[in-house]
Order: structure tokens, then C-alpha cells, then sequence
């Protein structure tokens, strides 16, 4: 039951996203903008309590309709799957992750870096070509994640429930976990549970992509394990697959052999498709053996 429900996901998955009126996980995003847009700034320690408490509220108003939908189909096969279905499929996304990169294949620059601000949230506008290209890369790198190994991650180890909420978290940490005036205190429970949950999944995704280039990866993650971020696993990895310099102007520079064109944004889609199957035939096998825990 539970390798068809992964199956259908990805299949649904591959036709596209769901209308964002029916799409939870955009729901998730109205209710935490909703909030957000109408607070007011206080002292650090009442914006952590803030968050916090939004933090509960938004993932108690989602997941008990969930679970509640789950057991009230449990024993209709067909319902049951549907339910599964839409919210595990909801909580992960391979192709518009593909999509979105994808449109970063361009040439011209007005173009690249008009797509390029879709993905990513620093400031686009003076970046030059070969640093548009390193942002694209890095987005689709991360997003191995984000998109991809954790969500699965969690499917494989909590059930759909599991799924939801990690992308609960991550949607969270997207929205409000900046280091900056207005998010430093509200979001900071939000994006230490993002950087909590994807611990594991950072380093299995670093152990998938040194399947491509053992020597480059792994000279790359000795070299930059100071960076103390989950992204870095990725994107140190992804460089060294592809030999490329990829920057965050202030923020980190790994070096490689070239400069990023376009050609090395159509190899970490080659990559990230690559991944994808190894880690979804890994799970589907993992299932067939042993199935879902129980208490999922």
C-alpha cells in the first residue's frame, strides 16, 4: 500500500504542482504571512515566544485535520490512499524544483537574472553572470534537501504526517527564518528546527552526490566543513561534481577549476535527477523489506 501511495505521488508530482487554492502547503504559507504582516516589534525574548506559539498553532491547524482524515479512512482502501496521496505529494517537489532551475538555462542575462530571483532571496540585481549561475546552482543543490531527501526522509520514518510537518517546518524557515532586524528573534525557533530536521538528510544527500566524484566531493567537504550550515553538505558537494567556484557574496566562496555558465546548470539538473531515483529506490526497497513503522 505504502510503495503504491510513493508511486502515485511521484507520478502526480510529475505532472505538476496543485492549484495553489487546493494546495496546503500554500495554505500553510497564508496562515504564517497572515500573522506575520500584522505583527508589531517587541523585545527579542516576546518575538521568540511569538514564533514559537505560531509555530505550534500552525502545525497543530494542519496536522490534526490530517490525522484525523487518516484514521477516518483507514479502513477504506481507496480513501485512504487518496489521503495519502494529496498530502505526501504536497510535501515534496521534484519537478518544479526542476522547472525552476531549469529556467535558469539561459543566455540572456535580463532573462537569467529575472528567473534566478524566483529561487532565491538574496538581491539579484548587480550579480554578474557567472555569480547568477552559482545561485541558481546552489538553490537547486540546497534544495536537494529541502525538496526531495527530507520530506522522503521523514515519510520513510513518520508516515505522511512526518512528511507534512517537515515541510511545515521548512515552509516556516523559507518565510521567517532570516538572520536579520525583523525575523532574528521570531523565526530563530524556526529555522533551528529546519537546520535540527535536516541534519541527517544534509549528510545522506553529501553521501549520494559523492557517488559522482568521490576525490573532488570529499576534498571539498574537509575543506569547508567550517561552514556551519545543513546547506553546505550540497553545495560544497555539487561543486566539487561539477569543479565549479560557487559563491554567496559575504557570505561563503568554494572554490573550483571554472566559473559557473549555464552548461553546469544543466549538469545539477542531470544531478538532481540522479539523486531523486537513488534515493526513491532506496526508500521503495526499504519499504518492500520492512514496510512503514508501525506507528505510522
Amino acid at each position: 500500500m505504502e510503495i503504491a501511495v510513493l508511486l502515485i505521488a511521484i507520478a502526480v508530482d510529475a505532472i505538476g504542482e496543485y492549484p495553489e487554492v487546493i494546495h496546503p502547503v500554500v495554505w500553510v504559507g497564508k496562515v504564517i504571512e497572515f500573522y506575520d504582516v500584522r505583527r508589531k516589534r517587541r523585545s527579542p525574548l516576546i518575538e521568540f515566544i511569538e514564533g514559537l506559539l505560531l509555530f505550534i498553532f500552525v502545525s497543530i491547524l494542519f496536522l490534526i485535520p490530517i490525522l484525523f482524515l487518516l484514521d477516518l479512512t483507514r479502513n477504506y482502501i481507496l480513501a485512504y490512499a487518496i489521503v495519502q496521496v494529496f498530502f505526501l505529494k504536497s510535501s515534496f517537489s521534484i519537478g518544479s524544483l526542476i522547472r525552476h532551475v531549469k529556467r535558469c538555462e539561459v543566455d540572456d542575462l535580463n532573462e537569467l537574472r529575472k528567473n534566478v530571483s524566483m529561487i532565491v532571496s538574496r538581491d539579484v540585481s548587480k550579480l554578474d553572470r557567472p555569480h547568477l549561475y552559482s545561485a541558481a546552482i546552489e538553490s537547486g543543490a540546497e534544495n536537494i534537501v529541502d525538496s526531495i531527501v527530507s520530506p522522503l526522509f521523514y515519510f520513510l520514518i513518520l508516515g505522511v504526517p512526518g512528511a507534512f510537518f517537515y515541510r511545515i517546518v521548512n515552509t516556516f524557515d523559507a518565510m521567517v527564518g532570516y538572520r536579520n532586524e525583523r525575523y532574528e528573534y521570531f523565526g530563530k525557533f524556526a529555522a533551528r528546527m529546519d537546520d535540527i530536521m535536516n541534519f541527517i538528510p544534509a549528510r545522506i544527500t553529501g553521501l549520494l552526490l559523492l557517488l559522482f566524484s568521490p576525490r573532488r566531493v570529499w576534498e571539498r567537504l574537509k575543506r569547508y566543513r567550517r561552514l556551519k550550515i545543513n546547506g553546505m553538505y550540497t553545495i560544497a558537494s555539487i561543486s566539487g561534481i561539477l569543479d565549479v567556484t560557487l559563491e554567496k557574496i559575504g557570505y561563503y566562496r568554494i572554490e573550483g577549476r571554472y566559473e559557473c555558465g549555464k552548461e553546469h546548470v544543466a549538469k545539477t539538473i542531470k544531478y538532481i535527477v540522479m539523486v531523486s531515483i537513488i534515493w526513491i529506490s532506496f526508500i521503495l526497497v526499504v519499504m518492500f523489506l520492512y514496510g512503514l513503522p508501525w506507528w505510522c
